[in-house]
C-alpha cells in the first residue's frame, strides 16, 4: 500500500530530491513547505483555456490578442483612415505571439475579428533594465523578468511606469505574450510653465502646455494645471484626462 507521505508527494509532483526530505505528511510544516514549493515551480497557470469573441474592428484595443489565418497575433498598434462617402478602414500592426513574424493587416469598417481571451496575471512593477521589465508576484513574492519586446506601448509607454504600478501579463499556453499597464494612471506635475496672462485666451478656448510628471513622462495639460497638481493620464493615448481628486 502506498504511504500517505508518498501520496502527498505525488499530488504536488515535486522533484524526488525534495520529496525525499519531506517529513511525515501529518506535520503541518511539511504541508506548508510542499505548497510553497509547488508555487515556486509553477509560478503561472500551466493550463490555459482559449476562448474567442467576435469583436468589431473599431472596438479592438492595443494589446488585444486576435486569431487570424490560424495564427495568434498581438495588436501592437492600429490606425483609422476615413475615406470619401463615409467609407473607412483600419490598419492593424500585428506581432506573432511566437515572435516569428510581424504583419500589417487592413480591415474595413464593420468587419469583425476573433479576439482571444487569455488568462491574466496581475503583478507589481519593480524596476526596468536595458532589456527586461522586472515584476513582483505579490502572492509568492517572486520576481519575474519579461522582455521589453512584449511591453504594450513600447518605448513610448516606458516613461509612464511607476514604482509599485499594477501590471497585467497575458499568457498564451503558459507563454507571456503581452505586458500591459493599467488604462489610467495618477501622476504629480513636477514642472510646467506658468499660466499665460494674455486676456485673449478665453476667446480661444482651453489652451494647452507641456508638463513634466514625477515619473519623467511629458504630457500636454490645460493651462490651469500647476506644479504639484495631481492629474489622471489615459495610458492608451498618453493624454491628460482630468485633475485627480
Amino acid at each position: 500500500m502506498m504511504s500517505q507521505s508518498r501520496k502527498f508527494t505525488q499530488f504536488f509532483e515535486l522533484p524526488k530530491v525534495i520529496a525525499a526530505e519531506l517529513p511525515n505528511s501529518n506535520n503541518m510544516f511539511a504541508k506548508r513547505l510542499c505548497t510553497h514549493r509547488q508555487r515556486l515551480f509553477n509560478p503561472f497557470p500551466s493550463h490555459i483555456s482559449r476562448r474567442f469573441l467576435q469583436v468589431p474592428v473599431n472596438q479592438v484595443k492595443r494589446g488585444a490578442v486576435i486569431e487570424l489565418r490560424d495564427r495568434i497575433w498581438v495588436v501592437n498598434n492600429y490606425t483609422h483612415h476615413t475615406q470619401g462617402r463615409g467609407g473607412a478602414h483600419y490598419k492593424f500592426d500585428l506581432r506573432d505571439v511566437t515572435g516569428s513574424g510581424k504583419a500589417l493587416e487592413r480591415f474595413n469598417s464593420g468587419q469583425t475579428v476573433e479576439v482571444v481571451e487569455l488568462d491574466t496575471k496581475e503583478l507589481q512593477f519593480l524596476y526596468l533594465d536595458d532589456q527586461e521589465l522586472h515584476l513582483l508576484d505579490n502572492e509568492t513574492f517572486e520576481e519575474h523578468a519579461f522582455p521589453l519586446g512584449i511591453f504594450n506601448g513600447g518605448d513610448k509607454a516606458i516613461p509612464f511606469l511607476q514604482d509599485g504600478m499594477r501590471i497585467e501579463v497575458d499568457f498564451h499556453e503558459t507563454k507571456p505574450v503581452v505586458v500591459k499597464m493599467p488604462e489610467r494612471g495618477t501622476y504629480t506635475v513636477v514642472d510646467t510653465p506658468p499660466v499665460a496672462s494674455s486676456g485673449t485666451n478665453e476667446s480661444k478656448g482651453t489652451m494647452f502646455k507641456d508638463a513634466t510628471l514625477d515619473s519623467g513622462a511629458h504630457v500636454m495639460v490645460p493651462e490651469f494645471v500647476n506644479i504639484r497638481d495631481k492629474i489622471v493620464v489615459d495610458l492608451g493615448e498618453y493624454r491628460y484626462v482630468t485633475r485627480a481628486k
